[in-house]
């Protein structure tokens, strides 16, 4: 399967002899659930899916399309023809950037090619891109100017010409209504309550399809009245009529609108479009049936609770349909999906019916309300990531935390997940899911959520603890009580540990950030900023004074913030990496992308840090991006596991190595030639083999970049000895660095 790079292009210092760029390539380990295999484990999730099927390559078998609202992005699966997908982000690499609202993939000029409808941004109205093919068989498209003030349609109406109204929350309907072969459009006017039909005259006045004339051709489509107090509609006596909302049940006459969507499809078979409709105020599909003509539509029955027959949609709240062949096989199916992005739906999302009829005649069976999604890694709204080697096998493993996961009785599931990193050795990366409660978090979900961990030894007894951020911006912290070389064991957490408060939303991070010996806490917040906590304490006893301004201590840690320009909040989540020379920040952000700064070992972590990248333009995750590093094969290189809004999980090898002398974001320095034996090891080790005053400093590193270890050498000495007997069964990194330059070994310790 073709995969495409994603380049991390960064602005380097004048200092440096050459640009470089950090590779991140999208990669797919194996995802264990029980006894299932994850077949889309790092799709990324879905939580507000605009569902679509179209060729999206030119192989002449259709690929499913997706616009999720939940960080506005584009995301493809390649399908087989028999109904399997796999990840496929190449192929909408080139669709259009500004995409908000809405949707629909519509080959309106009948050339073979989809063309895009969504909505206009900076007007309620309708753009429309036509879509070619390029040398590689992928789509790009171009944005198509009618002649207007704006690139968008527009129709006659009363001597003048008009926007064609289509809200952004809405979803409208567009396609061949009178049978002509062009496509037409269905959406609520702009008072809602009423569709209008907007019909296309592009074959009636001789232009052929490659042309869009519309005119509104009723402004009471099939008579019905949509009140937005109840599911039922109100429906018109005749054919020739028009439900009165100042008489009529619902009365009143008060014009409204605050949402709904549109799907047409002939449901009953007998030739006439009828429709599926929902709104943001109800959690239920009304079906309305068509019984007049191809000329004058008029829905006389109804299911205000789609499916009546079977199992009734249920999705909280504004569910819209959406008419597509999910399992290729030839007939379209009906798959329901949330149209809102908070509270909201955001793992039952993709209701899906199969159609066991036939196009003409179909018949709709309900199936799972989690189609696809049950094949992926999805954890509701926002995943928080970050990887600790939790049993002490030497192998970093995935913690993932969640804001929460919506549950049918309106509350909030948020925890943590542990996925155990079973890779056999030498073999591919595996993961595991053995602790759906990890921690037990669920426990703290009537006062907390937005659980985002972090691990580090901060009482200096060779285990790793924990600290937690939260959604108040508070912290929770738990000792590891296990001791070196042993399975975790946690005492009860401490919960507002040390007073410490990042407003909303906290992200912390650990790390021995002014190389004092002693972990500090990055925390990063709502706010955009990433505050800086100096540990005040000793090694074996943490203190942090909680105020920011405290000596030590910054609100803005770097002079930098992850917020976008006229956005107040950046929702930073760090990660930081050092080696000798220097340190190193990765983090995500709001919008999905992730950012990078740099500060060198000659700098005071006081001063500001130097912007490599503020932007990834190649490697959008559709919003609230966070990161987490770990070498999970052992071979040296650190894997990217990258979370985003929609509760899912992406995953990237990249070229940086574990020590991070890549020299991607620092100058090239002479490789040092070193020893270390035996290896594999057991007990002791001995690292030499470099000259005189070559070297003068020793670190032991783990695969996730962590410094286990460091010693000062002097300068005739060109050995030493470590005893190892703290150190679990894996895969360690030694780095030796002075004026001779910097190498690294890895070493084997076995038990």
């Amino acid at each position: 399967m073709p995969r495409i790079n994603f380049l991390l292009l960064l602005a380097l210092l004048p200092v440096l002899l050459a640009a470089q760029h950090l590779e991140l390539t999208p990669a797919y380990p194996t995802v264990r659930h029980g006894a299932r295999e994850l077949p889309l484990a790092w799709f990324g999730g879905l939580n507000t899916p605009q569902t679509q099927a179209a060729d999206l390559d030119g192989d002449g078998v259709n690929d499913l399309y997706f616009f999720d609202k939940a960080g506005e992005i584009h995301l493809a699966m390649k399908g087989d023809g028999n109904g399997n997908y796999e990840e496929a982000p190449e192929l909408t690499a080139f669709f259009p950037p500004d995409i908000t609202g809405w949707i629909m993939l519509r080959d309106f000029d009948d050339n073979g090619v989809p063309d895009i409808f969504t909505y206009a941004e900076v007007i309620d109205g309708v753009r429309v891109f036509r879509g070619h093919r390029r040398g590689d068989g992928l789509l790009e498209f171009e944005l198509i100017n009618f002649g207007g003030a704006l690139p968008i349609l527009y129709f006659p109406f009363s001597g003048n010409t008009t926007p064609l109204f289509v809200s952004s929350i809405d979803y409208p309907a567009i396609t061949d209504l009178d049978a002509d072969g062009d496509l037409d459009l269905l959406t609520f006017s702009v008072n809602g309550g009423y569709v209008e039909y907007y019909q296309n005259q592009s074959v009636e006045r001789g232009f052929g399809l490659d042309t869009l004339i519309y005119t509104l051709e009723s402004q009471c489509w099939g008579g019905f009245y949509e009140s937005g107090l109840t599911t039922k509609l109100d429906l018109a006596a005749g054919p020739d009529d028009c439900f009165d909302n100042l008489t009529g049940p619902t009365g009143g006459g008060r014009p409204r609108h605050s949402g709904s969507t549109i799907t047409v499809l002939d449901y009953d078979g007998n030739g006439l479009p009828d429709v599926m409709l929902g709104d943001v105020s109800f959690d239920r599909i009304t079906l309305g049936l068509n019984n007049g003509t191809r000329t004058r539509a008029w829905i006389s029955e109804q299911d205000s609770s789609w499916n009546d027959l079977g199992t009734v949609v249920d999705i909280a709240s504004f569910p819209a349909a959406y008419h597509v062949d999910v399992d290729q096989d030839g007939v379209r199916d009906i798959i329901a999906s949330p149209s809102v992005v908070l509270n909201g739906a955001d793992v039952r999302v993709m209701w899906y019916y199969r159609n066991e009829g036939t196009e003409e005649n179909p018949d709709f069976r309900f199936q799972d309300d989690r189609k696809l999604v049950r094949d992926m890694i999805d954890l509701g709204t926002s995943a928080n990531v970050t990887v600790f080697d939790e049993n002490a096998d030497g192998r970093p493993d995935l913690v993932l935390g969640n804001n929460d996961e919506y549950t049918p009785d309106n509350g909030l599931d948020s925890r943590l997940r542990l996925y155990r990193n079973v890779t056999p050795e030498g073999g591919a990366i595996a993961f595991e899911l053995v602790d759906e409660d990890y921690l037990g978090m669920s426990a703290f979900q009537t006062t907390g959520w937005a659980f985002a961990p972090t691990f580090g030894d901060l009482d200096d007894d060779g285990d790793l603890d924990v600290v937690i951020g939260n959604r108040d911006g508070k912290l929770f912290y738990g000792e590891n009580t296990a001791g070196p070389g042993n399975p975790a064991a946690f005492a009860q957490l401490v919960f507002a540990w040390q007073d410490l408060d990042a407003g909303q939303f906290s992200k912390p991070f650990l790390a021995d950030l002014d190389r004092d010996g002693l972990l500090d806490l990055l925390v990063g917040g709502f706010d955009g900023r990433v505050r800086f906590y100096h540990n005040i304490g000793t090694p074996t006893e943490p203190a942090f004074a909680s105020d920011p301004a405290a000596p030590g201590n910054l609100l803005q840690l770097g002079g930098f913030t992850t917020n976008k320009p006229g956005v107040s909040t950046g929702h930073p989540s760090p990660w930081v990496v050092q080696n000798a020379a220097y340190t190193l920040i990765l983090t995500g952000n709001r919008t999905g992308q992730l950012e990078a700064y740099r500060f060198g070992i000659d700098s005071a972590y006081t001063e500001n840090y130097t912007l490599l990248t503020k932007e990834v333009d190649s490697l959008d995750l559709g919003g609230f991006s966070n990161p987490g590093l770990g070498d999970f094969d052992g071979d040296g290189k650190l894997e990217f596991v990258i979370g985003n809004q929609r509760g899912g999980v992406s995953f990237y090898r990249s070229n940086l190595n574990v020590d991070a002398t890549t020299a991607l974001f620092a100058p090239q320095r002479p490789q040092l030639a070193i020893s270390v034996v035996p290896n594999p090891a057991s007990e002791q080790l001995t690292v030499g083999g470099w000259g005189t005053g070559e070297v003068t400093e020793l670190a032991l590193l783990d695969v996730t970049g962590r410094v286990l270890r460091t010693q000062t050498i002097e300068r005739a000495r060109t050995q030493v000895q470590w005893r190892l007997e703290e150190l679990a069964t894996g895969v360690y990194l030694v780095r030796a660095s002075g004026p001779g330059g910097v190498g690294t070994q890895k070493v084997v310790v076995r038990r």
